[in-house]
Parts: structure tokens; sequence; C-alpha cells
């Protein structure tokens, strides 16, 4: 039996898993893992429903203590977690004060409808979506969010204890699903992304100019909360390609200089390793899923070939641009 406080569940290809493991790597704060497969739809299930009836990752469990939302999980790790460097500031004093309003400023990023809208819009990218085509195919995506869609339909009349959150997330994923295809609707995405990314760029000036020489972050010379929302943010936008659109060297040098500095931090190291392992469970599934069981191996080995051949395309593109 393990003796660490917390157990996350989550999945590791999932942008709001990722602020929470950050949060724990940063922390220092060793934790059990229960992977939800988001793809799979694990997190629809009743078992997990009965938990977070939001039916979301990531979840902390802290005993009989369920903390759900990426940033209450991060309040509730830095609150309780004593080592490692003080994430959220007292909001009382006027760092705490810009690191609640950035934290605020950056989740304000609809970052799920700028990566499915550019999954439906591949075109959108500026030097493509570094996802494997099996995991990018549109036709598929569209197939399994319809899916989806009639899952939640079906479970909430399977699960009348669980009726009324089974509906308010088939409402919220139908109206997500028509917000992904709106090809007008994610390029505004996009367009405000670039307005808060200038002023991102702006925050780490200031920043900069106050640091006295200082390693500087993007309220100063700590790392801490705003910090893991950043930084998770551009791992995601590198991923979909977008990285030339809003951390140019030329255009923004700041965020640029920042993408390259947050790969040097072991618990931003450990973060990618970990999402890594996402790709590799998901090209699993997607081949055995996809063709019978012994061409399935097959596919799945040669995904793995792929995966091994591209990986710092995959993976290691966080630290190319």
């Amino acid at each position: 039996m393990s003796d660490n406080k917390f157990t996350l569940y989550y999945f590791q290809a999932s942008y709001y898993s990722q602020k929470a493991v950050l949060a724990l790597f940063e922390k220092g704060c060793p934790f059990n893992r229960k992977i939800i497969n988001i793809h799979n739809g694990e997190q629809r299930t009743p078992e997990y429903m009965k938990m977070n009836p939001q039916g979301l990752v990531p979840l902390l469990k802290d005993g009989e203590k369920i903390v759900v939302e990426s940033e209450k999980i991060i309040d509730y790790v830095d609150d309780q977690v004593k080592s490692g460097p003080t994430l959220v500031p007292d909001p009382s004093t006027s760092v705490g004060k810009e690191v609640k309003r950035l934290r605020e400023f950056i989740d304000a990023i609809r970052i799920e409808i700028v990566t499915y809208g550019l999954l439906f819009n591949p075109e959108l990218s500026i030097s493509g979506i570094k996802i494997p085509k099996m995991l990018s195919n549109v036709k598929l995506i569209n197939e399994k969010m319809q899916k989806n869609i009639a899952s939640l339909e079906e479970a909430a009349q399977e699960y009348p204890d669980l009726r009324d959150s089974y509906i308010a997330k088939y409402q919220k994923t139908k109206k997500f699903y028509e917000d992904t295809v709106n090809k007008e609707n994610v390029i505004e995405h996009l367009e405000d992304t670039d307005h808060r990314c200038e002023y991102l760029e702006e925050c780490l000036r200031r920043s900069k100019e106050s640091s006295g020489g200082k390693e500087y972050w993007l309220t100063g010379t700590q790392f801490n909360a705003a910090d893991i929302l950043l930084a998770v943010f551009m791992d995601r936008i590198v991923l979909l390609g977008l990285e030339d659109r809003y951390f140019c060297k030329t255009k923004r040098p700041l965020l640029y200089d920042y993408l390259q500095r947050i790969g040097q931090r072991k618990s931003v190291q450990m973060l990618r390793a970990d999402v890594k392992t996402a790709f590799t469970m998901i090209m699993w599934n997607a081949a055995k899923a996809a063709v019978p069981y012994v061409v399935g191996i097959g596919l799945a080995i040669g995904a793995g070939v792929w995966l091994m051949k591209n990986k710092s395309r995959v993976i290691n593109a966080f630290v190319e641009k």
C-alpha cells in the first residue's frame, strides 16, 4: 500500500491534467496515479461520474477529500505541501494579486476550442500539427465526437441516479462540438489568443526589467502558478504548430526565450516525459480498434516505430523553437 498522500486521476495528454501534474512535480510531491483514458470515455463511466459529476479530469483525492478542476488542485496542493516553491503567493500581497490576475487571464484562453478547432481545420496550423495522422484524422475525430455525444444521451437513460449529470455533460459536449467545427469561431479564438500573447510578452518585459539581471519568470524571479499555466499553454501551442504565430523570435522574443528556459526545468522535463507515454497508449488503442487483432499488433508496432523515429518532432519539438 502506497504511503503517498495524494492520488491523481488524470490523463497525460489532457491540458488541464498537465497543469495539476506540473504543480505536483514543482512541489516535489510524490503521488499515486490513476490514468483515466478520456479517449476511451473512461471519464464518463458511472464510477467516475459519481466522484466528479462533471465527468472531467483531473481529480485529486486526499483521503476522503476530493478536489476537482486543475486550478483548485494547484491551490490545494500548494496549501498542503510545504516543500518546493510557493506556487500561490498570499493574495493580499501585490505579487499574489498579480499571480491571481494572470492565472485568470491565461485560463480564459479556450484551449480546448483551439486544440480541436485546429484538428478539424489543420490548414490553420503554421508549422503543422505534431500529432500522428492516425490520431488527427478529421473523419475519425468527427465520428468519435458524435459517438461520444450519443453515448452521453444513452447513459442519461441507463443511469437515472446520474441523469442530471449526464444531461449536463451531453449539452456541454454538444455545444463544444458545434463550436469547434465552426471555422470562423475557431479563427476568432486564435485571434484572441494572439492578443493575449502580446500582453504576456509585455508582462515578461516588465518582469525582466524589475529582476535586476536575475532569472525572471512571469511575475518576477519566482516560478509560480501563473508560470505553470503559461508553460502548459506554450507546450500545447507548439504541439498544434502555432509557435511561429505566437512565440516568434523576432515578434515576441521574450516569449520565445521563455519557451527555451522552461524546457530546462526538471519539472517540465518530467511532465513532457509523462505526456510521451500518452501518445503510445492512444496509438496502441487506436490500432487495436481500427483493425483485427493480428493486424492491429502490426500497426501498433509500426506506430511505436513511428513514435521512436519522430519522438523529437512529437515531444522534443517543445524545445526546438
